[in-house]
C-alpha cells in the first residue's frame, strides 16, 4: 500500500501567528498537482504538523487527521494579469506601505515588517495612482532560492498572496480565502522585481484581487487571483 504524501509547513512560514501562511502553503500543495488549480484555505493551516495530500474525486485536499485544511480544485486563472507599474512608481509606492494586516506589529512571513531580511519576504505595498491598486519593489534574498538558483516555487506564490491584501483600500483585516497562481518563469535570487496588484471586484465580506510579479523592464513573470475575506479585529485575532 502507498503511503500518502505529506507536507510540513515550519514555523517560519507562518501568516497569522501560529498558523501558516496561505501563500505559501497552497504553493507547496500545488508542487503535488497537474495544471493549474484554485486552492480553498478551509481552516488554519497547522505548523510544523505533517498534513496529508489525498484525492476526492477531482480535486485533492489537505487534510490534519480529519480536519480539512485546503481543497484544491482544477481550474486555468481567471483574471488576465495587467501590464507592469513602471519600476519607479513601483519604487515611490513602496516608500509609502500601506497598513495591511497587523501593519508594524505583523509577523507574517510575507508582509510581516517585524521579519528580517532572508528570514521573511518584507513585501510591503504601497498605493499607486489608482486607489485600488498597490505595488512595490521586492528583490529575492538568497535563502529563497532552490538549487538552480531561481526563486522556489512555493516562495513566488508566497510572494503572489499578501499583495492582494494591498489593493483593498477599505479593507483593514482580511485573510485570504482562495488562490490561483500561475508561474511563467522562476526570477534569480538578487534582482529586483515589481510586484504589483489590483482589485478585481467584491460583494459584502467578499473581495477579489489580481497579482502580478515582473522582472524590472515589465516582463511578466508569474501571476495570481486571489480571493479575501474581510473579518473584524477579533477574528483576524481569532485566527492567531
Amino acid at each position: 500500500m502507498t503511503t500518502p504524501a505529506t507536507i510540513t509547513i515550519p514555523n517560519q512560514f507562518n501568516g497569522p501567528p501560529g498558523s501558516g501562511n496561505g501563500g505559501y502553503s497552497a504553493g507547496l500543495l500545488a508542487q503535488h498537482l497537474d495544471g493549474p488549480h484554485t486552492i480553498r484555505l478551509n481552516a488554519p493551516i497547522p505548523l510544523e504538523t505533517p498534513l496529508t495530500i489525498a484525492r476526492d474525486g477531482d480535486n485533492t485536499v489537505l487534510l490534519a487527521g480529519d480536519t480539512l485544511i485546503m481543497t484544491a480544485r482544477p481550474e486555468v486563472p481567471g483574471i488576465d494579469p495587467r501590464p507592469a507599474p513602471s519600476f519607479e512608481a513601483a519604487k515611490t509606492a513602496s516608500q509609502h506601505p500601506r497598513p495591511f494586516g497587523a501593519g508594524e506589529l505583523s509577523v507574517c512571513f510575507v508582509c510581516g515588517r517585524g521579519r528580517e531580511p532572508g528570514e521573511g519576504l518584507r513585501i510591503f505595498c504601497g498605493q499607486l495612482d489608482d486607489p485600488e491598486t498597490a505595488a512595490t519593489i521586492w528583490t529575492p534574498h538568497e535563502t529563497f532560492a532552490d538549487e538552480d538558483g531561481l526563486v522556489r516555487p512555493e516562495i513566488v506564490w508566497s510572494a503572489l498572496d499578501c499583495p492582494g491584501g494591498f489593493s483593498l483600500p477599505d479593507v483593514d483585516r482580511a485573510l485570504l480565502g482562495e488562490m490561483n497562481a500561475q508561474i511563467l518563469e522562476r526570477p534569480r535570487v538578487g534582482e529586483p522585481l515589481i510586484i504589483a496588484s489590483w482589485r478585481t471586484g467584491g460583494k459584502g465580506r467578499k473581495h477579489f484581487a489580481g497579482t502580478a510579479l515582473y522582472t524590472r523592464d515589465g516582463t511578466l513573470l508569474a501571476h495570481a487571483d486571489t480571493l479575501w475575506f474581510a473579518v473584524d479585529t477579533a477574528q483576524f485575532e481569532a485566527n492567531a
